[in-house]
This record gives C-alpha cells, sequence and structure tokens, in this order.
C-alpha cells in the first residue's frame, strides 16, 4: 500500500509567516515543539518546549493529536508518536511532517513502526539532499512510500509490540538520565567534602 492513500501527510507550520512581533495586542499563546524536544529514542521532551505567539488562531492541522507520527526533515530524521493526551496541542514547526494514519485503512503504531525500520531510514538517507550529515528530505518524499499490506489484525500486533518496547526505552532513558545527575551530585558532594579538608 502507498502511504498517501491511508494518511494525510503535511508539513508542519511555517513559523516566520504567523508569528507576532513584540508591540502587537492580542496575540495567541502556543507551545511549540522544536528540534531538541525529538530525543533520538523516538520519545518527546516537552521540557524543551518554547512558547510561540502568533498573530491569528492557527488550524488544528499543525498541533499535535493522539495517533500523529511526527518525523524530522533533516538527519537523523527521527520519528516520533504521539501517545499521550500530555503530548497533545502542540505545534509543529515546519521542521516536520505529520502523518495522520485513516485507522479503518492501517494501524498508525505499524505505520510508525514501518517509518522506524532501518530500511525505510536508508530510504529517507538515499533520498535526502545536501550531506549525510546536514541532509535533509521533503516531506513529499513520504508521499509514494510504499508500505507492506499485511492484515489489519496483525497490523496492530506489531504495532503494539513496537510500543511496548518504546516505552521501555524511553523509561530506561529516564532512568539513565535521573542516575546520571544523582552519580554527578555524588561526586560534586564528595569533592566538595574533600575541598573542605574533611
Amino acid at each position: 500500500m502507498i502511504l498517501n492513500d491511508i494518511a494525510s501527510i503535511r508539513t508542519g507550520l511555517v513559523t516566520a509567516r504567523k508569528k507576532a512581533s513584540d508591540y502587537e495586542n492580542n496575540v495567541i499563546e502556543y507551545k511549540l515543539i522544536n528540534l531538541k524536544c525529538i530525543a533520538e529514542a523516538g520519545y518527546l521532551d516537552l521540557l524543551n518546549t518554547e512558547p510561540y505567539y502568533s498573530v491569528e488562531r492557527l488550524k488544528a492541522d499543525y498541533l499535535t493529536r493522539m495517533g500523529d507520527i511526527l518525523i524530522r526533515l533533516s538527519a537523523p530524521y527521527t520519528s516520533v508518536m504521539i501517545t499521550s493526551e500530555e503530548w497533545c496541542n502542540y505545534l509543529v514547526p515546519s521542521h516536520f511532517t505529520i502523518i495522520r494514519v485513516d485507522k479503518r485503512k492501517a494501524a498508525p503504531e505499524y505505520v510508525f513502526w514501518f517509518l522506524k525500520r532501518d530500511t525505510t531510514r536508508q530510504k529517507i538517507m538515499q533520498n535526502s539532499s545536501g550531506s549525510s550529515a546536514f541532509g535533509t528530505i521533503s516531506s513529499g518524499f513520504f508521499t509514494n512510500l510504499k508500505i507492506r499490506d499485511i492484515p489489519l489484525q496483525k497490523q496492530k500486533i506489531v504495532g503494539e509490540l513496537l510500543m511496548l518496547s518504546e516505552k521501555e526505552q524511553e523509561l530506561l532513558y529516564s532512568l539513565a538520565a535521573e542516575k546520571a545527575k544523582y552519580n554527578k551530585f555524588l561526586v560534586n558532594q564528595i569533592y566538595d567534602t574533600f575541598k573542605r579538608g574533611n
């Protein structure tokens, strides 16, 4: 099956077009996802979002919803799926493509798995423009992307297994980050004790 037949595909908002200037009144505030918000492990880090002030109310098409798949359009082309209500209603800029799968035609989790496969990532890199480190891909590339068609029930099984794995990776990443903070604090405490000569 072709991705364009089972999903809507669009680029995020070109934020410069709707951005309010400092002196304008009646602006509308959004929380903007940026490149730092997408962890390479494939989940959102919302601590890095930025406030964005718009001159008008933006189309809901540019705001994250449950089941959306975001793909970074520059290297390393990380994909993330919106799987939590707390990840919804964030503004997506033009650095990303937004893929919304029609659930009657395919399982979003299966499509997400397919987009994360090494073979798909290789195709993305082969079709990117620029150097391998700074290359970009057009969101149009995804419209004709072929995805293996298997029965919907089997798609859901593959998708569920992927989402369990993704959750485990996110928890391990968070645990490692907290452990690193603790270890840094501990070493600094010991150093301070030695420095004081105790």
